[in-house]
C-alpha cells in the first residue's frame, strides 16, 4: 500500500480529523474517490487532497498541520435544541432531556470535547422556526403544518433550508387534536359553531384543522388567535365559545368537565418531527447522528416503560399521572418516515392557501434526509430504516 501511496479508511479518518460516517457519505453522494479491494476500502492520499482542494471555498494548498485546526474551528461548542412541552405529541425531547439520553451519545462521540446543549422551550412551532432563520437554534421538534410553514419559507430566505430528520409523535386521522366546548353549552353538529368566537393557535396544526373545518360549512365565526394555555383557562372560566386544542390540553379540559368533538373533517393523521438547518446538518452530520440515537431511544423507553414515562412527564409538566399515561399510550412513538406521511405533509399546504397563497417558488414537499435517521438505527443495532421514505401503511412490527 505505501509503494502504491494507498492509506486506509482509519488513516483517511486521522488525516481529515472526520468520522467514518461523514467519509462514507463524501464517498456516496460527493465522490470523494476511492479504491475498494475486496471488503477493504483504500485511498489515495493525492487524490483525496486534490479533492479536499475542489470542495474547499477558498482553493489554497492543503497543509496537514492544519487540518486539526480547521476542524476545531468549524465544530460547534454549543448545539440549541428546541422544543415543546405543551405539546404532548412532541414530548420526547423533555423525557431525553430528563433521561440524559443525548449526553450519554455525544460522550461516547467525543468523551474528551463536552458540547454544551442548550434546550429552548417554545410556546409554538413558529417561534421555533424564527429561531432557526436567526441561526439561533439548529434542530427543533414541529408540528406538522409549522413543518410545511418552514418549508414555504425556505423560499423567501435562501440561507434557511430545513430539512426532515425524523417523526416524533403520530396518532391516525388527527386524533389528538379536537374541538373543546365549554360545559353546558350543547352542540350537535359543526353547523352550531355559527356566531361562536372560536380560539386557536393560528399557523399551527390545529389552526389548519379549523380553518378547513370552517371553509367546508355555512356559518360566520369570529376566530381568535390564543395561546394553549390561555385558550384552556377561558374554555374553563367560559370567556371564549369554543378551541381547537392538542393534547394535552384535550384531555385536560375534559377532566374539567368541557365536551369535546372530534369532527370527520379532521382525517389527516397528526404528525410531528424534527428538523434541522440543512448546511448545519451537513457540517455535523455525527451530532445530527447521536441526536437521532437519543431520540429513538426515547421512542423505545416510552413503548417499552409508558408507565415510566407517564410517571416522569407528569412531574416534569404539573399534568396529572392519569392524564400523562393515557396520552402516552395512544401516541405511536415512531421515528420512521414513510412516503404517506410526506404525502400528508405535502396535502397540507394544499389544502390550506392561507399562509402559502403569498409564497411562491416552493415545490413538493420538505427535503427529506434519510441517511442520519438510517445510520442511527445501524448504530443501535436496529432494523435499517433506509435512506428513503418507507412504503404502505405503518408497521406494527417496526417501530423506531
Amino acid at each position: 500500500m505505501n509503494h502504491l501511496d494507498l492509506i486506509t479508511m482509519q488513516e483517511a479518518i486521522d488525516l481529515l480529523e472526520v468520522s467514518r460516517s461523514t467519509i462514507d457519505r463524501w464517498r456516496k453522494f460527493k465522490r470523494l474517490p476511492f479504491i475498494k479491494i475486496g471488503k477493504e476500502i483504500y485511498f489515495h492520499k493525492e487524490e483525496i487532497q486534490q479533492w479536499v482542494r475542489q470542495h474547499s471555498k477558498v482553493h489554497e494548498p492543503i497543509d496537514e498541520n492544519r487540518i486539526d485546526q480547521t476542524i476545531r474551528m468549524t465544530t460547534p461548542d454549543t448545539i440549541t435544541i428546541g422544543y415543546q412541552s405543551q405539546t404532548a405529541h412532541m414530548w420526547s425531547p423533555l423525557l431525553m432531556k430528563k433521561l440524559g439520553f443525548f449526553e450519554e451519545e455525544l460522550a461516547e462521540l467525543n468523551p474528551t470535547r463536552p458540547l454544551q446543549i442548550n434546550w429552548i422551550n417554545a410556546k409554538n412551532g413558529l417561534e421555533l422556526i424564527e429561531g432557526m432563520i436567526a441561526g439561533q437554534i439548529q434542530i427543533a421538534s414541529l408540528g406538522d403544518y409549522p413543518i410545511m410553514i418552514g418549508h414555504q419559507l425556505s423560499t423567501i430566505f435562501p440561507n434557511f433550508n430545513p430539512v426532515l430528520l425524523a417523526f416524533d409523535g403520530k396518532t391516525s386521522q388527527s386524533e389528538g387534536i379536537s374541538l373543546v366546548i365549554p360545559k353546558d353549552l350543547h352542540f350537535h353538529d359543526v353547523t352550531d359553531l355559527h356566531g361562536h368566537t372560536l380560539a386557536t393557535v393560528t399557523n399551527s396544526s390545529a389552526g389548519h384543522r379549523l380553518n378547513r373545518l370552517l371553509s367546508g360549512i355555512n356559518a360566520t365565526c369570529e376566530v381568535i388567535n390564543q395561546d394553549m394555555n390561555l385558550s384552556y383557562s377561558n374554555i374553563i372560566e367560559r370567556g371564549v365559545g369554543v378551541s381547537v386544542m392538542w393534547e394535552p390540553y384535550v384531555s385536560l379540559s375534559e377532566l374539567q368537565g368541557a365536551a369535546t368533538m372530534h369532527f370527520d373533517g379532521f382525517t389527516d393523521d397528526y404528525l410531528t418531527g424534527l428538523v434541522a438547518l440543512d448546511h448545519w446538518a451537513q457540517l455535523n452530520d455525527d451530532i445530527v447522528i447521536a441526536y437521532l440515537k437519543a431520540h429513538m431511544r426515547t421512542h423505545q423507553f416510552a413503548r417499552e416503560y409508558p408507565l415510566k414515562a407517564a410517571k416522569l412527564l407528569s412531574e416534569l409538566t404539573g399534568i396529572s399521572h392519569r392524564v400523562t399515561t393515557s396520552i402516552v399510550s395512544k401516541v405511536r412513538w415512531d421515528a420512521a418516515v414513510y412516503k404517506q406521511d410526506l404525502e400528508t405533509l405535502k396535502n397540507l399546504s394544499i389544502t390550506d392557501q392561507s399562509f402559502t397563497r403569498n409564497v411562491t417558488g416552493s415545490k413538493g414537499c420538505i427535503p427529506y434526509r434519510g441517511y442520519y435517521l438510517n445510520e442511527a438505527s445501524k448504530r443501535l443495532q436496529l432494523t435499517s430504516v433506509s435512506d428513503r421514505p418507507l412504503e404502505g401503511d405503518w408497521s406494527l412490527d417496526y417501530l423506531y
